[in-house]
C-alpha cells in the first residue's frame, strides 16, 4: 500500500463509514496519474496503429494475422536491433524455452512477404549468424548497436532459409 492510502485508512479512524465516503476519500490516492502512451507506431513508411490494430506502409495496407502483428510490433519497438531466435520465441511466442523449430523462420518470410514489397526497400533483414532487424535505412551504418563486426555482404536482405 502507498503511504498516501495508508494516512487516508488511519484518518478514517475506527469509527463505521458509509461506503461512498470511503471510496470517495480513496479514490484520489490510488488513481495514479496514466502516461499518454503511443498508440501508433512508426519506422520509415511503416505504420502500426496499436488501437485499430491495422498496418500500413505508405499508402498500403498490410494484412496481418495476430502473430505476424505481434512479431511486428515487437520488432518496431526494437527497429535497428538485432533480435535473435532466442529473444523471438522468448518474448513474442512466450516460450520458456527455445525449442529446436523453424516457427520464428516461418513466420518472418510470411512477415517480410507482406511488409515489403516488389517494388519497395526491403525493412525485414537477416544478419547471418545474429538474427533479424526492422530497419527504415536501406544502407545501415556499422555503428548500430549488435552490428559492429558484420561485413556489409552480411548485412544485405536474404531469404530467411539461408539464416
Amino acid at each position: 500500500m502507498t503511504s498516501n492510502v495508508r494516512r487516508e485508512i488511519d484518518s478514517l479512524g475506527k469509527r463505521p463509514l458509509p461506503i461512498v465516503i470511503i471510496i470517495s476519500r480513496l479514490d484520489p490516492c490510488v488513481r495514479s496519474p496514466i502516461e499518454p502512451r503511443e498508440t501508433v507506431l512508426r519506422v520509415g513508411s511503416l505504420e502500426l496503429d496499436l488501437i485499430d490494430r491495422t498496418a500500413r506502409r505508405g499508402s498500403r495496407p498490410i494484412d496481418l494475422l495476430p502473430r505476424e502483428f505481434k512479431l511486428l510490433k515487437y520488432m518496431m519497438q526494437r527497429n535497428d536491433q538485432v533480435l535473435t531466435r532466442a529473444d523471438l520465441i522468448k518474448d513474442v511466442w512466450h516460450y520458456k524455452f527455445v525449442p529446436e523449430t523453424n516457427v520464428v523462420d516461418v513466420h518472418m518470410g510470411r512477415l517480410r512477404r507482406k511488409v515489403d514489397g516488389s517494388n519497395e526497400v526491403p525493412m525485414i533483414r537477416n544478419i547471418r549468424g545474429e538474427g533479424f532487424l526492422l530497419s527504415a535505412t536501406p544502407a545501415l551504418a556499422k555503428s548500430l548497436p549488435g552490428l559492429r563486426g558484420l561485413k556489409q555482404r552480411e548485412l544485405t536482405p536474404t531469404n530467411s532459409n539461408n539464416f
